[in-house]
């Protein structure tokens, strides 16, 4: 994946570097390197706009790390699951291991979404 520069992050995603700053402190956002060396996967634009458009109904950055540490331990989870076979030295048993994850990764995220709507349908009743 590509990367960019702090400033680039912030200009894409429309936000103020302040914002950024937050996000990145509550861990939404996953620079590599540090100082001025400091990189953000390409994928970290969509995330700080998204999250922008959350603190503009109120929702306030440090909040949003509840975001990140639910899908921090699905992530954990799934791991998990393909761990072993990933480490393996077969290739096409890590292969097989990689198509797994991608199944587990679309089904978690089914079931997230499901489970979701699901409880904020009983808070709209």
């Amino acid at each position: 994946e590509e990367t960019v520069a702090f400033d680039e992050l912030c200009e894409r995603a429309g936000i103020p570097p302040e914002l950024g700053k937050e996000l990145e402190d509550f861990g939404l956002l996953a620079p590599h390197g540090s100082g001025s060396d400091k990189r953000y996967p390409e994928s970290d634009i969509d995330v700080a706009a998204t999250c922008a458009q959350l603190t503009r109904y109120g929702v306030a950055p440090r909040n949003l790390r509840a975001f990140r540490t639910a899908t921090g331990r699905q992530a954990s989870l799934l791991e998990q699951v393909v761990a072993p076979a990933l480490r393996g030295r077969n290739a096409e048993r890590r292969a097989q291991a990689l198509r797994d994850l991608q199944q587990l990764a679309e089904l978690a995220g089914e079931l997230g979404a499901l489970l979701f709507w699901r409880d904020l349908r009983e808070v709209a009743q």
